[in-house]
């Protein structure tokens, strides 16, 4: 593990990619996802978070239907499906974190809106001052200042030429209360 001036560390895991997937249909999603999971979906006219474990589950039973879906991410530690609305279908990739080559990648944890938060069933309702107001699966803290709640996420990085890198995929990995605690990534 190497740690860049910036205070990311360069990391290595074995990853693999499936690209070009075309689905039909919503349930093709338990063709890669196996096990329980969290998804972001963004639809037309919102962004709803929940989980999903071979259907969805979203706060107030909401229910989601493709012809509405813009982007659809099902991740967690070892796993995403990612997908997006293109040419009137579903359109995506599979990466998976448990097989493949060795990949370096770098992970960052990327704040999500919510300064107040209200627990409320199994789901936390976090606002903004402005109105802005979003639910996520899980008992989750914050206040206007260091507690927040974040997304890890995964950039991959590509190499040209064997010495020039770019960063080629980025995946969701989790949710994540900030500040980390010690030991924590």
């Amino acid at each position: 593990m190497n740690i860049i001036e910036n205070g990311l560390k360069l990391m290595s895991i074995k990853s693999s990619t499936k690209t070009n997937l075309i689905l039909e249909d919503l349930k093709k999603i338990k063709d890669y996802i196996k096990k329980e999971s969290n998804v972001v979906v963004y639809l037309d006219n919102e962004v709803l978070i929940g989980k999903y474990n071979s259907d969805f589950s979203f706060q107030e039973d909401k229910r989601i239907e493709k012809q509405f879906v813009r982007r659809l991410r099902i991740f967690n530690q070892d796993e995403e499906l990612h997908l997006w609305r293109s040419n009137g279908g579903l359109h995506g990739r599979y990466r998976s974190d448990s097989e493949g080559e060795e990949t370096d990648f770098i992970e960052a944890n990327q704040v999500i809106f919510g300064t107040k938060a209200e627990i409320y069933n199994e789901y936390t309702i976090l606002t903004e001052q402005r109105g802005t107001e979003i639910a996520i699966p899980g008992k989750w803290k914050t206040d206007n200042k260091k507690m927040r709640v974040a997304i890890k996420t995964r950039h991959y990085i590509g190499y040209k030429n064997g010495y020039r890198a770019a960063y080629v995929d980025v995946r969701f990995v989790k949710f994540v209360q900030l500040p980390l605690m010690e030991g924590e990534r």
